[in-house]
């Protein structure tokens, strides 16, 4: 149309009208195609990132995924994506895999392939079917025989028809036979399902199953089991005492005087293997006839027994505790007779005695000095008491006797001297 207006021009002068409005729809058609090519480059660039740059996946990785994000792809496809989380027993796979009984050395000899769906099963950590669609759920134990997560297998042409080829390492079980590792995934396919494995052993006592409650192990000695006969604690008491009035040296090589201060320290050590709940309780009976309590140390008196008490402890192994108590001797030191069916009772010794004894002497006034003078004199019986008395008896006699004839003896000479006899 163009040619035709610009050959006819110079023989029909009237042309230039039509010509004017042709160049206007030219300038408007220059519009619409530089527009269209603005979006064709748009488009190109678009397609470019899409080609170059693709999106990843939504659901890159899924929870029921054994090795998130899979095994890698390309350049970045590593079996030792799988081996690095199994070795470090990321949920807890290498427990998984121990489970189905595939051994590290059965997973290092798999070779990258392909497989058929088929009628094989996949593993995973989270349930998808349900249970009549084939889904099966196991209890994952670790190696205590503590169940520490849940897998489950399902038909794996539930999500893709059988013919489909598969990606990823296929290697061979003694014990499972034929098994593969999904390079997407890395999932777990089998032919068949594990047979259960029979319930762990106590790993101290081969006797019981790792579930028994009694399945411990003795806490001084985790090779033992806490009831063998081994296990056991060993409780060890002492005690110690300071006259703190007398230069806190030991209460018992000093003479504890009026208004001293004595403070007593009693220890419990577990030295055995298992711990042991205890009763800590202090016999003040013998101490108190002396003393009154001014520091309890946290403990209870019973006023009526003298027994000072704290609350039971539980003492594990390898571990002591102590406790301190303060008592101060009275004023007026008693001069109290000893007790007739007690002979320690007011014999001017206060002892005490927790695993040890503690005996600190006390100065007492002089009836008590007599007391126990006459005390150490020799013991004799009746029959010696009689012969004693009869011998003493006999000597007054014969004292008697023999001045009594003196006396005669002296008035017969008086007499004969006064007749001039002698």
């Amino acid at each position: 149309m163009f040619r035709k207006i610009v050959s006819n021009l110079p023989f029909s002068p009237a042309l230039i009208g039509q010509l004017s409005f042709y160049a206007k729809r030219l300038k408007k058609e220059e519009a619409t195609r530089r527009l269209g090519i603005i979006f064709i480059i748009l488009a190109l660039i678009v397609q470019s990132l899409a080609i170059f740059q693709p999106a990843e996946s939504a659901n890159a990785s899924n929870p029921s995924d054994m090795v998130s994000g899979g095994l890698g792809t390309g350049e970045s496809r590593s079996f030792s994506n799988y081996l690095a989380p199994y070795d470090a027993n990321t949920k807890y796979l290498r427990d998984v895999m121990n489970y189905v009984g595939i051994t590290r050395d059965e997973i290092t000899s798999t070779q990258f392939t392909s497989f058929k769906v088929g009628n094989r099963l996949s593993w995973g950590f989270a349930p998808t079917f349900s249970y009549e669609q084939g889904e099966r759920q196991y209890s994952i134990p670790n190696s205590e025989g503590q169940i520490v997560t849940t897998a489950y297998s399902r038909p794996l042409n539930l999500r893709m028809s059988e013919d489909t080829d598969v990606w990823g390492w296929v290697g061979h079980s003694s014990k499972i036979g034929w098994f593969a590792i999904m390079q997407s995934c890395g999932n777990l396919v089998t032919d068949i399902t594990p047979p259960p494995p029979p319930p762990p052993k106590c790993v101290v006592n081969n006797e019981l199953l790792a579930s028994d409650e009694n399945c411990k192990p003795c806490p001084g000695n985790s090779t033992l089991w806490i009831d063998s006969p081994a296990c056991i604690p060993n409780i060890i008491k002492s005690k110690s005492a300071t006259n703190t009035t007398q230069a806190s040296k030991n209460a018992s090589t000093v003479v504890a005087k009026a208004s001293d201060q004595i403070s007593y320290t009693i220890t419990v050590e577990n030295n055995g293997l298992k711990s042991n709940q205890l009763k800590l309780e202090e016999h003040l009976a013998d101490v108190l006839e002396y003393s009154t309590i001014i520091d309890n140390g946290g403990g209870t008196l019973d006023k009526d027994t003298n027994i000072l008490s704290w609350p039971d402890i539980t003492l594990e192994p390898n571990s002591k505790q102590t406790r301190t108590f303060i008592v101060r001797l009275m004023d007026a030191i008693p001069a109290t007779a000893k007790g007739k069916s007690n002979d320690t009772s007011y014999d001017c010794v206060m002892t005490n005695t927790f695993g040890n004894s503690i005996d600190v002497n006390v100065d007492c006034p002089t009836p008590k000095v007599i007391e126990t003078v006459t005390a150490e004199l020799p013991k004799t019986g009746a029959t010696e008491n009689m012969l004693f008395m009869g011998i003493v008896f006999s000597i007054a006699i014969y004292f008697y006797a023999r001045t009594r004839q003196v006396k005669k003896e002296v008035r017969l000479i008086r007499k004969n001297a006064n007749t001039g006899t002698i």
